[in-house]
């Protein structure tokens, strides 16, 4: 067999040589067969043009066009940059080859697939790399170079991600020196930066989107991120401090944000050097007896002013340049105020100023006009014969209780006046003493340097001229601020001088003029301005007991002599302030603060001021005063911060920083009252007669201390759920030995729900969604420096040889407690339609503890008042913000925002300590028996500090046109008892708030804001003083005529006309408050033509107008500004940057 399988096979001649041939044959068929298919898939002809298209979007065109699949992750699409590609009819080859070019992929084409893959750099790549690769500084910031923290880098092109610390840098080390990096932050348009070679730090500053808040919240310890934020705050950024601008800065806070009321005072009006009393959210402090009695209250509610960092004052506030502030946050709830501890229980307010902007010189200039107009639309005075016939209905010039030849006198008087009258005297009084004046404001800046030192320097000036003649302020702010970086160490200074003037109108008090009879005139016979208006019987003027029997002064005489109230404030404040980044992610700043504030006071009335027209002859060289005085100020501030700051995984942020600080505030202040100073020519203090009758010059010295650390912990998963936890502890100088030091604390929640899967896939219309819940404990030391301690004072005119006594003027309470608020918020935060709607609003609860308030003591102990701590108050409410886009900003010509606010607060007396109530039975005691014509004041458990207290009216009895009153009992009475007193209304709006528009068209854009406020009582005074109770010898309110009692049937508001006895507080002059005003109106214009900016030498130019409190419309028709009238503001401003 093997022979036979072993044998050579036959075969034909010639086989093998076909055989070959059709192999050769195969192999070419099969070529030429993959060779047409290949063509035919490159051959497909593609159209394209996108411009910077992600790579996935031109992935999905080829596939559609070409039927080719493509096969890829996600992740690594990420790490591709943007293709922009222009083509018509082109090959799949010629397509990808331009798609993928410069890309960090690379790709391959099998059968009917394309396959993806990352691309592998060669070695000679790798070393080049390495050379290559630089450490950069990156600092990020906002508007005005504020400190951007949590924003997030990435670079261009790979999945490497860093995270820039509390201080807005990082470190981002071994990055190719021209890398792209992306920079991204909530709220603020995304940038991309490309690194340049040798560049070892970048500040990169990232632009505000146009429908987005500033999001970070400037706390003035730490920075926070607002996404992952739990307290609850309002940031009020540079643009609508702009918008909103009002009288000051106080004015145009209130018009931005409710919650922050400016307690209104109908006597001071439009006063521009009258400081406002502020709350943040009510009031958490109650007045001492004293205050009772007098029905005023102490600035005890005023939130605490920080500055860049350091506490300041509401003067230095007042007179703050508004140009220089970036930004104001308000800081309302327990999380976001227990930062400062034992200061923050009325809320904080921090004012961030702008900082030098590295790069080349700039000069920016800023003038301003403003025009006040009096406001005397709430005025309604009577002409002079509407006057005079008062006065006759009224029997002045006829009584059966005179005799009959003063009967006589009056008579011929009356006719007199008739005669004038009839001439046409009628002097509008209201306008003399008024103006309406231009004033003036100048804002001068230069600023420049380089990423190393910074500088600038601003100087400016504000001439405001108030609407009484001869009063005003005038404020000069000058400012140095230097900056040096030096690899992880920066040092900044600044240097603020203030000088601030205010003058008092030396035509008097408004209230004055209103009360001038039309008929008399200002000047005599020979055009000088009289001293008195002489009647022309002024004997009988004597007899009949008119004016007191005294001549009625003229107070436009006084306003001609040289008569002066002035007040001049100088301050000085040094901040120095050292960052150091010792490792990424990690800061460390110190700052030392020192402030000095001079101020004197200048009173000066010559011995021909119409005040002293009562001296008798034997006091006569007692006329003429000069009351000077001058107080000193001096603060020392110290702190030093750590802070850290990372993100881990990237889904772990965690920021934790300590805040140790130290402060000294010493206070001496000095007062002389001299008298004697025979001409005006004679204003010399040095030249007064003697100190002022039974007097010694006065003063005061006052120290305190404070010295506090505090730790705050934040954490943030996935920046999804938030947690923040705060723990302070304050020492205080004020308080008892024994209670000298106090923790505060805080604990804060929230939830970004945007960032939840349910939320995304089936609610993506909502863009922001956040849930928030705060608690937190605060005190206040607003308080005398030495209330715990017993304080003595030296008997100085009592002596025995050379030796002085002394008494204890208040008992010492070594038990003294702090007064703390403990603070209770719910928040949320919603934006929705991509952001076109943003909604915020928060629920709050407050309770105040161990109240602090001056007890008065029997004089049995020898000293009258006594520290204690007295009870605990209550405040609740809620606030809700609202901002609708309703044709959004979008790089369009036309854009159209609306803004509304609405606050409500309560406040409710929870708790008073026996000691209290007796101070308080006593007050009533006191005024049971007295004559009110105004509601008093009175604290009571249960009930809120701001209620009206008045007996019940049941108005006019029609049969006899005297008053009813129900007692408090409930019966029917003639008779006004002050015991009848019971609470009838509440001097406080139940709803505040306002809205506002804004237009903005090309380089056009309008804002105009109201304000409102409904659901509380106004106790109307002028009803009473200028009607019911009017002094008819001098001008009164046009409605006395005016729905009066006559005769028996007549259903009317007011008593008859000849009634003359003294009506009591009551219901009758309780009305309920409805109220609109215009706060503002603001139109600007910014030219943006480069031709005309570039023949003008400018970088950037605007021209601003507004007006503020436009209208006032309410529903109780009261004098308003009666010591100072309210004004209509207009005003005009020019910028120009070089």
């Amino acid at each position: 067999m093997y022979r036979i399988y072993t044998k050579k096979i036959v075969v034909p001649e010639g086989y093998l040589r076909k055989i070959l041939l059709i192999m050769r044959l195969t192999t070419v068929i099969l070529i030429s067969s993959l060779m047409q298919v290949s063509a035919m898939g490159f051959a497909q002809k593609i159209t394209l043009s996108k411009t910077n298209t992600p790579l996935a979007q031109i992935i999905n065109e080829i596939r559609n066009q070409s039927k080719y699949d493509f096969f890829y992750s996600n992740e690594l699409l990420k790490k591709a940059n943007p293709v922009t590609i222009h083509v018509k009819d082109a090959s799949l080859e010629a397509v990808l080859a331009i798609c993928f070019l410069n890309q960090p992929l690379i790709y391959k084409v099998e059968d009917k697939a394309v396959m993806l893959k990352e691309k592998e750099s060669s070695f000679l790549d790798r070393v080049i790399s390495v050379f290559a690769d630089v450490d950069v500084r990156i600092t990020v910031t906002g508007e005005g170079g504020m400190p951007l923290p949590g924003a997030t880098i990435t670079v261009k092109g790979s999945s490497r991600k860093v995270f820039t610390g509390t201080g807005g840098s990082v470190l981002l080390s071994r990055v190719n020196d021209n890398a792209t990096l992306v920079i991204t932050y909530l709220g603020y348009i995304t940038q991309e930066v490309r690194l340049k070679k040798d560049q070892s730090a970048i500040t990169i500053k990232m632009e505000l989107a146009e429908n987005k808040m500033d999001n970070v919240v400037v706390t003035g310890i730490f920075n926070k991120k607002k996404e992952t934020y739990t307290g609850a705050e309002r940031t009020i950024s540079e643009k609508e401090l702009q918008q909103f601008q009002g009288r000051n800065l106080f004015t145009t806070i209130g018009n931005i944000d409710p919650s922050f009321y400016i307690v209104p005072n109908n006597a001071s009006g439009a006063d521009p050097n009258k400081i406002p009393d502020i709350q943040l959210r009510g009031a958490r402090s109650l007045p001492n007896i004293d205050q009772l009695q007098d029905q005023t209250s102490a600035r005890l509610n005023t939130p605490l002013i920080i500055l860049d960092g350091f506490e300041t004052t509401l003067q230095r506030m007042m007179d703050l340049d508004n140009n220089e502030v970036l930004s104001i946050t308000l800081l309302k709830d327990g999380s976001a105020t227990a930062l400062y501890g034992s200061r923050g229980a009325n809320g904080v307010v921090v004012i961030r100023t702008k900082e030098p902007v590295a790069g080349k010189l700039r000069l920016t200039y800023r003038a301003g006009l403003n025009l006040n107009v009096p406001d005397l639309g709430s005025y309604n005075l009577l002409n002079s014969a509407d006057k005079l016939e008062l006065e006759r209905l009224s029997g002045y010039y006829g009584s059966s209780t005179r005799t009959p030849e003063v009967n006589i006198g009056l008579q011929q008087y009356y006719n007199e006046v008739l005669a004038q009258v009839k001439k046409g005297v009628n002097t509008d009084w209201l306008s003399i003493p008024l103006r309406t004046e231009i004033s003036q404001s100048h804002n001068l800046k230069i600023e420049g340097g380089d990423e190393t030192f910074r500088y600038d320097l601003a100087l400016s000036y504000n001439d405001l001229n108030g609407a009484m003649k001869g009063s005003g302020r005038q404020a000069f702010n000058g400012t140095i601020n230097l900056s040096y970086r030096h690899k992880n160490l920066t040092f900044r200074n600044n240097l603020v001088v203030g000088q601030t003037k205010e003058k008092e109108s030396p035509y008097g008090a408004f209230s004055d003029y209103a009360k001038l009879n039309p008929y008399w005139e200002p000047y005599d016979a020979a055009g000088n301005i009289t001293q008195f208006f002489s009647p022309y019987n002024s004997a009988y003027w004597t007899m009949a007991g008119f004016y007191g029997g005294k001549p009625y002064p003229n107070p436009l005489h006084d306003a001609t002599l040289n008569t002066y109230d002035i007040r001049n404030y100088t301050n000085v404040t040094n901040n120095l302030m050292i960052d150091w980044a010792p490792i990424e992610k990690m800061y460390v700043r110190g700052g030392v603060s020192v402030s000095s504030n001079l101020s004197t006071e200048d009173n000066f009335k010559p011995a021909s001021h119409s005040s002293f027209a009562g001296y008798s002859d034997a006091d006569i060289f007692r006329k003429g005063t000069y009351a000077y005085g001058t107080g000193k100020a001096l603060n020392y501030t110290g702190n030093l911060t750590t802070g850290y700051s990372d993100v881990f995984a990237e889904k772990h942020r965690i920021t934790a920083a300590i805040n140790l600080d130290i402060n000294q505030a010493s206070r001496t202040a000095y007062t002389i009252d001299a008298e004697g100073f025979p001409d005006e020519s004679i204003d010399l203090l040095s030249m007064a007669l003697q100190y002022k009758q039974n007097g010694t010059p006065s003063g005061g010295e006052s120290t305190s201390r404070r010295l506090g650390a505090v730790a705050n912990a934040s954490y943030a998963l996935k920046d999804r759920y938030l947690a923040d936890v705060t723990y302070r502890v304050d020492g205080a100088s004020q308080f008892g030995a024994n209670r000298r030091f106090a923790p505060f604390w805080s604990a804060g929640i929230g939830w970004n729900m945007h960032y939840e899967d349910f939320i995304k896939n089936n609610l993506p219309f909502i863009n922001r969604l956040k849930l928030r819940g705060s608690y937190g404990s605060t005190g206040s030391t607003q308080f005398s420096a030495y209330q715990a301690l017993g304080t003595y004072s030296y008997i100085v005119k009592d002596r025995y040889k050379t030796w002085l006594g002394a008494r204890q003027d208040a008992l010492g309470n070594p038990d003294l407690e702090w007064q703390t608020t403990d603070k209770y918020n719910v928040g949320m935060e919603l934006e929705v339609f991509k952001s076109r709607l943003t909604l915020e609003g928060n629920l709050y609860l407050e309770k105040t503890s161990n109240l602090l308030s001056s007890l008065e003591l029997p004089y049995a102990n020898g000293f009258a008042n006594y520290n204690e701590n007295i009870g605990q108050l209550q405040q609740k409410g809620f606030e809700v913000s609202a901002i609708a886009w309703l044709i959004p900003f979008s790089g369009k010509k036309l854009a159209w925002s609306v803004t509304g606010n609405i606050t409500h607060n309560q406040d409710k007396i929870i708790r008073l300590s026996e000691a209290m109530k007796a101070a308080n039975a006593k007050l009533l005691l006191a005024l049971k028996d007295g004559v009110s014509t105004s509601p008093n004041r009175i604290i009571q458990e249960g009930a809120s500090q701001n209620t009206i207290y008045a007996v019940r009216s049941l108005g006019i009895d029609p049969s006899t046109g005297k008053e009813l009153f129900l007692d408090k009992d409930g019966e029917v009475t003639y008779s006004w008892r002050a015991e009848n007193r019971v609470a009838v209304g509440l001097d406080q709006p139940k709803f505040r708030g306002n809205f506002s528009t804004l237009v903005r068209y090309g380089s056009f854009s309008m804002n105009a804001s109201f304000g409102f406020r409904f659901g509380g009582q106004l106790y109307n005074q002028t009803l009473i003083d200028k009607i019911e109770n009017a002094d008819r010898l001098v001008n009164v309110d046009a409605r006395v005529y005016y729905n009066r009692w006559k005769q028996p049937g007549d259903k009317t508001f007011f008593r008859g006309i000849n009634e003359t006895s003294k009506v009591n507080a009551s219901t009758r002059f309780v009305q309920n408050e409805t109220t609109i005003t215009c706060q503002n109106v603001n139109l600007s214009y910014d030219v943006l033509n480069k031709k005309i900016l570039k023949r003008l030498g400018m970088r950037s130019l605007s021209i601003t107008g507004n007006t503020g409190e436009l209208f006032y419309i309410s529903s109780v028709p009261q004098e308003r500004g009666t010591a100072y009238p309210f004004t209509r503001q207009f005003s005009m401003s020019l910028y120009a940057a070089f």
